[in-house]
C-alpha cells in the first residue's frame, strides 16, 4: 500500500515536475563534444571532461529537490498528507542520484566505445564530482527554503575550483587531472553527511 503511493508520488514527480531537469542534463552530455573532444584520450586527457563538464548535470538534477514546495502554501498541503514529506524529497533525491549514475555510466561507455582509456576509477571519479556539486545545491536550497540560492552555491563551489585550484585542498574537485584520487573519497564522505544533515535541519528550521 504504502510503497505503491510511494511508487504514484515518484512518477508523478518525475512526470510533472522532474522531467524537465532530466531532459536539461541529457542536453548538457549532447553538448559536450562542443568543448571537449570524446576519441583516443588517455587516462588522463580522458579526466578533463569526466570532472570539468560532466558534473555539472549534479547541479541541474540534485539541487531542485525541494523546488515543488518552495512555495509555502504548497508546502502546507504536502505537509498534511500521510507520508512524510521528508520520505518524498529523499526519494526524489534517490532518483536524482540514479540518473546521474546512469547518465554518467552511458557517458563512459561512450568515451570506451571512441577508444578513450577510461575505466571504473573514471566513471566513480566523475560521479563523486557531479554529487558533490549537487549536494552543494541540495543543501542550500534545502535550508535557505530557496532554490536559487542553491544554485548560486553550486556554481561559487564549482568556479572556486577554477579560480583556486588545488589550494581547495580535500575538496578539490578536479584531481583526477592530476592523477589523484585520495580528494574523491573525502569529498563523497563530505557529500553523504552533508545529505544527512539536510533533512532534520531543514525540518528544524521549518518548525521554528
Amino acid at each position: 500500500m504504502v510503497s505503491g503511493c510511494l511508487a504514484r508520488i515518484v512518477y508523478s514527480d518525475v512526470k510533472h515536475n522532474f522531467f524537465l531537469h532530466y531532459l536539461l542534463a541529457l542536453v548538457i552530455l549532447l553538448a559536450s563534444p562542443i568543448f571537449f573532444s570524446l576519441s583516443e584520450l588517455d587516462s588522463r586527457l580522458a579526466a578533463q571532461p569526466l570532472e570539468a563538464y560532466v558534473p555539472l548535470i549534479g547541479i541541474v538534477l540534485m539541487t531542485p529537490v525541494f523546488l515543488p514546495e518552495q512555495n509555502e502554501s504548497i508546502y502546507d498541503v504536502v505537509r498534511s498528507k500521510k507520508i512524510s514529506h521528508n520520505i518524498v524529497c529523499f526519494m526524489r533525491l534517490m532518483c536524482s542520484l540514479i540518473m546521474i549514475i546512469v547518465m554518467i555510466g552511458v557517458y563512459v561507455l561512450c568515451m570506451k566505445h571512441c577508444n578513450s582509456q577510461v575505466t571504473l576509477r573514471h566513471f566513480f571519479g566523475s560521479v563523486v564530482s557531479a554529487v558533490a556539486l549537487g549536494t552543494v545545491g541540495f543543501a542550500f536550497a534545502g535550508v535557505s527554503g530557496n532554490v536559487i540560492i542553491g544554485y548560486m552555491a553550486s556554481v561559487i563551489y564549482y568556479v572556486m575550483n577554477f579560480s583556486l585550484g588545488k589550494k581547495l585542498g580535500d575538496i578539490y574537485l578536479f584531481s583526477m587531472m592530476y592523477n589523484s584520487f585520495d580528494e574523491k573519497k573525502i569529498i563523497l564522505l563530505l557529500s553523504a553527511v552533508m545529505m544527512i544533515v539536510v533533512f532534520p535541519l531543514r525540518k528544524l528550521i521549518k518548525e521554528r
